[in-house]
Formats: C-alpha cells, structure tokens, sequence
C-alpha cells in the first residue's frame, strides 16, 4: 500500500512539475524563412499543423511547413516559384493548396505533406481560396476577369467543373455541408451568393456595395462578413444571409474563425486580434506581439495561431480583453461602478467597477439613442475590484453612458462626455 501512494505521489508530482511552461497569451513562434508572409494556418489539433507563405520579398518562392509539436518546430515540406494562398487538410493524409501567380494552381498530398503534387493547372491568376468537405469533394475560386470563377471536384481534384464564372470576381467560399455555401464577390459592390445544391445554382442573397474581405458560417443562419464597413468592420446574419447587422467594437476580420457556436477570433493589420465570447454580438482585442496578421487557426477552446509577417500562438485562448485590469482582489462589500476618469476625456478614458463574487460581467458603453457603441468587458470575473479602459478614436464627441451588467442584472449606468 505504501508502494502504491508513494508511486501516486510521484505520478501527481512528475504530472504538475513537467505540465506546459507556455506563456500567458499571445507569443511568438518562428518558421525556417523569417522573410515571408504568412498566408493561410491550419492545425488538426494541437500539435500537428501546417502554414503556407507567400513568395515575396523577391518575388521568388512560397513554402509550406508542418509541425507535430504545437509549432515549436517546423519542417520544411514544399516549395514552389509562386505564392500559396490557402491549405486545407481534411485528414491526417489529405490536403490541398491553392495559389500560384501568372497561373491558378491547386497542389495535393496523400500522405500529410511528405509530397506535394500539382493536381490541377486553372489558368486563373491566381486561385484565393478553397473549401473541401470531404477527401473528394471540395470548391476553389478565383477572381481572375478572364479565367476565373468557381470551380467544384467530386474526384479530389481530378476534374473540375465551371460553377459560376469569371463576371462574378469570387474571391472567398465557404461550405458546411455538401449542399450549402455562401461565396462573396471582390468587386466594388461586394456581394453574397449562396447555393443549396452543392453549387449546382447560386443566387444571390445580399449586395455589400463594397468588397467582402472574408466570410465564415457557424450554421445556415448565422454567418459573417468582413468588408470596409463603418464604425465595425464585421458584419452578422441571424438568417442566413438575407438581412445583416453591425456587431460591436469588431475590427479588422482579414481572416474570421469560429472554434464553436459562441467562441471565434478575427485578425487584421497593426496588430489586432480580437475574440468573442458571445457568438460574435460583440468582439475585444487581445494582447498580442507587433506585427500584421492575416490568418487565425484554432482546433480548440484554448489553442490558436495567428500569422501573417509573423507567426504568434497561445494556449489559453488568448488572455484577457485589451484595457482590463484587476486592481485588487480584495472582496468588496457590495457592487459598484465608479465615474469614469478622466471625464470629459479625448480620446481614452478609464471605468472602474467592483465585484462581490465571481459572476458573469459585462460593461457596455452605448450613446445617447441607445445603440450600443462597445462591449468593454463580456466575461466571466472572481470577486475584486477591476478597471477597464475605453479608446474612443474613430467615436464623434458626445454625451455616452456605460452600464455594468452582473449575470444579466443592470447594476448602474453613468454618463460620460467625448470632447474632441
């Protein structure tokens, strides 16, 4: 018996002494070629993954790399005197990669990567994007006004057929099942296009009257786009595409990922990557290394990678929202939301507010018509006393009120005044 314990203990010992040493949030990790941008992630769970890059500086040759450490190392797997655009496995053998520049390609491998092949020579100039729902059956796109359009395989990759054609400028698709997809077209006026037939007829269901950058579909209603909207750069459906709305505090959304029906990212340019925590009503970016990111990845809750000029991960799903800091973890006597300092302010200020025990917490900020101008805070908190910070650039001067919301309870709103 005494064998028995002391072998647990060992166990119990060895398991929380040798655990992950992984920093807190966002940091960086490295590829091979240091030079290239990142131009599409994707990870199977969370060790094995692969990134592509394009082919610049020089205008020379784009890679593709593995890991099976959780990016810690990277092999070199493949390299081609052009730029790959997206990679999608779809097991742990079979994937594809689009891209290419002077001639649309698609690339196969059937056996995790080892060897790459060209499947199929397009003509495009070059193939964006690319969505597969199974091993055999998958869409490409291109918005080339000559030889572009959307293109779909029942064979993997053997053959293809013409789906809708290079009038449309498609640039990005996206699939749940065999039958239903959404694409959304470059041009000025961005527009939305769905088919309920595996792409047999598209129509289309919404026009942006601008270019749509990314798309991304939790279910057949919910989806969103991301485009140059204003003040919000994302926009959200609730029923399948035929109306939209504005979502709070979203920026960026070059590239869009849901990890499930609640939890998604979105990145972009200078530094941002934003998440949601409530099926993407409202966004908060993270803390994350300097750089530009144009890809976002999770397989889980907890693992991510982002990349672009560089590559950056996180075990923890990122840490907490930007502004948000715990002041004390002394329990207070009672809730309280503090007046905002400074106040009249230009263009941050600062809200301070208390918790007696942990609960779910969120701080909005909306004008003086109600709307709902940002989410600072949407989370789940323990007992103390926090403060968030609220950057109004972009806001117009005004008169704003915040609410503290404890477990769907109003506790207090103030008012605060933008002078710019």
């Amino acid at each position: 018996m005494k064998r028995l314990i002391l072998f647990e203990l060992l166990v119990l010992f060895l398991a929380t002494t040798f655990e992950s040493d992984s920093p807190p949030g966002w940091y960086q990790q490295s590829i091979p070629i240091g030079n290239k941008l990142i131009t599409d992630i994707q990870f199977l769970d969370s060790l094995n993954g692969w990134v592509v890059t394009d082919w610049g500086p020089a205008f020379d040759t784009g890679y593709v790399f593995k890991t099976s450490d959780g990016g810690n190392n990277w092999n070199f797997q493949y390299r081609f005197h052009g730029s790959f655009t997206a990679i999608q496995m779809t097991s742990n053998d079979t994937g594809y990669i689009t891209g290419s520049t002077g001639s649309g390609k698609v690339w196969k491998t059937t056996n995790g990567g080892t060897n790459w092949n060209i499947q199929f020579n397009f003509g495009a100039n070059p193939i964006w994007d690319l969505a597969f729902v199974s091993s055999n059956t998958g869409w490409v796109c291109s918005d080339d006004p000559i030889s572009g359009g959307i293109f779909k395989t029942t064979n993997g990759g053997l053959n293809w057929q013409t789906q809708l054609g290079a009038s449309f400028s498609i640039k990005k698709i996206f699939f749940i099942n065999n039958d239903t997809g959404w694409a959304g077209s470059n041009e000025a006026n961005g527009k939305i296009y769905i088919t309920t037939n595996g792409g047999t007829n598209w129509s289309q269901r919404f026009n942006f009257f601008t270019p749509i950058s990314n798309l991304f579909f939790i279910n057949y209603n919910t989806g969103f786009v991301s485009g140059n909207f204003v003040p919000n750069s994302i926009r959200i459906t609730t029923n399948g595409g035929f109306n939209w709305d504005s979502t709070s505090n979203s920026q960026g959304g070059i590239d869009i990922y849901f990890v499930n029906s609640l939890i998604g990212y979105n990145c972009a340019n200078f530094s941002i990557v934003q998440k949601t925590t409530n099926g993407g009503i409202s966004w908060f970016r993270q803390t994350v290394p300097n750089g530009f990111y144009s890809s976002i990845h999770f397989p889980d809750t907890s693992n991510g990678w982002s990349g672009g000029t560089i590559l950056i991960h996180t075990t923890d799903g990122g840490g907490p929202p930007v502004g948000i800091t715990k002041i004390s973890s002394e329990i207070p006597i009672n809730y309280k939301l503090f007046q905002n300092f400074p106040n009249p302010f230009n263009p941050e200020t600062n809200i301070k507010y208390q918790i007696v025990k942990g609960k779910y917490v969120k701080l909005i900020v909306f004008d003086v018509t109600g709307k709902e101008i940002a989410v600072l805070v949407n989370e789940e908190q323990r007992a103390g006393t926090y403060q968030a910070a609220w950057n109004a650039e972009g806001v117009s001067s005004g008169i704003y009120f915040y609410s503290l919301i404890i477990d769907g309870k109003l506790i207090d709103t103030k008012k605060m005044i933008l002078i710019k």
